[in-house]
């Protein structure tokens, strides 16, 4: 039985923590190395930080704020925004990541899942996939935070950067992200069973229930939680024990 993890999110505007809806409207929301300090004291099992800006402005996530975190902090950092070669990557180990998260390349240039898990093992490399359903039941996807879809297809795209070397998936629902109303279990579930790499929910959860119905329902390795934290009454310390009494296995921090 996998041990689940429950995941703070971040997603970044340079150095400032911002929350928005649907990857639109985004609104600052504060300091991420005190958010994370706090996640660390409430017993988070690791934190993704993304630079949401990074790649269409042509920069790195910033490795100062990396840095910080893991001074400050006991937890796993994934870390993503503008990785587009493996020295890119480098940097963000140097800062203290200990996974890196690659979005926008990993569609565009396919051959870099190769190259960085090459060079740094397949478990440190995780793909961070946003989709959107385009009202048929097909979901498409988007590179550029949410800003441009691809016309490679979902199945074809998950395939590519497995055989290319992804260590994990963090797949996100763009229809649901930030509007705390639920996972889009149905996604998580056809991915489930494409894929045998571990499989992070991202997008929509609100509350309790949408937690323990997505781990009762699909065999996801995670959630990453937003907007939910940011902005409603929840800390995770209530979380994992609302989710142990539901008999799901979390990891233990």
């Amino acid at each position: 039985m996998k041990l689940k993890r429950i995941m703070p999110l971040f997603l970044l505007k340079g150095t400032r923590l911002v929350k928005g809806v649907r990857f639109r409207q985004f609104v600052d929301v504060g300091d991420p190395l005190s958010q994370a300090m706090i996640y660390d004291a409430q017993g988070a099992d690791e934190i993704i930080i993304v630079d949401i800006e990074a790649s269409q402005k042509g920069r790195l996530i910033d490795g100062d704020l990396i840095s910080a975190i893991i001074r400050k902090t006991r937890l796993p950092i994934a870390a993503g925004g503008g990785i587009k070669t493996v020295e890119d990557g480098r940097a963000c180990f140097r800062a203290g990541a200990d996974k890196i998260v690659i979005n926008t390349h990993a569609v565009c240039t396919p051959g870099l899942i190769r190259d960085l898990a090459n060079e740094f093992g397949r478990q440190a490399v995780v793909v961070s996939i946003d989709v959107s359903c385009d009202g048929n039941a097909a979901y498409v996807p988007y590179i550029y935070s949410g800003s441009k879809s691809v016309s490679v297809p979902l199945e074809e795209l998950l395939d590519s950067c497995i055989q290319h070397g992804a260590g994990e998936i963090v797949l996100t629902a763009i229809n649901r992200e930030g509007t705390l109303s639920g996972f889009e279990n149905k996604l998580y579930a056809g991915v489930r069973d494409r894929i045998s790499v571990p499989l992070i929910a991202s997008g929509g959860c609100g509350c309790y229930d949408d937690m323990a119905g997505l781990f009762h329902s699909v065999d996801v390795d995670g959630c990453a939680l937003g907007t939910m934290l940011s902005l409603r009454d929840y800390d995770i310390v209530r979380i994992k024990a609302y989710l142990t009494g539901e008999k799901i296995l979390l990891r233990e921090s």
